[in-house]
């Protein structure tokens, strides 16, 4: 099986949050679609390892920030690169509370979901979830395409400039 064929499947990138025990939760996704646009709903793949994966499920609730072509590679290290058990993600970007979750600041849309229903899959969390708010930010959607294509090598170089400032903070 050649594997890259499914990297031809179109797909944005998303940072997702949500809390968990006070605290608020986030990671970044790529497994993310509309699956109804009356009434909307969406479903959410989350890999089950993940804080946000535990979050979702003891809130119920979840946001959705829709990453721009403009995002700054740092936040996709931030979110994708790092356990939030270990540090707070959320902390280390601009972002604001909408009703009671975070989401960036700067995204091109974000999206509030409630969750419905959630399957067990063999790694992920499938949650299916109805979409109760949405907002329009600035710009156009980054494709996970792009990211792999002009992305990938400058979020890894953002993140470890990340944690070499902080090596050198100790």
């Amino acid at each position: 099986m050649e594997k890259k064929a499914l990297f031809k499947i179109s797909y944005g990138l998303y940072v997702v949050g949500s809390e968990i025990d006070g605290k608020f939760a986030g990671s970044v996704v790529d497994a993310f679609i509309q699956s109804t646009s009356t009434p909307p709903t969406v479903i959410l793949c989350s890999i089950k390892a993940n804080q946000t994966n535990e979050a979702i499920h003891q809130r119920g609730e979840f946001t959705v920030s829709i990453l721009g072509q403009d995002v700054d590679p740092f936040v996709i290290g931030n979110f994708g690169l790092q356990s939030g058990r270990n540090v707070d993600k959320w902390a280390n970007v601009p972002h604001k509370i909408v009703d009671g979750l975070p989401v960036l600041e700067n995204a091109a849309a974000y999206l509030r979901c409630k969750v419905t229903d959630a399957k067990e899959l063999s790694t992920h969390t499938a949650f299916f979830a109805d979409v109760v708010d949405a907002w329009l930010g600035e710009g156009e959607p980054l494709t996970y395409r792009d990211y792999q294509k002009n992305l990938k090598t400058k979020t890894m170089e953002a993140f470890q400039e990340y944690k070499a400032k902080l090596e050198a903070g100790k």
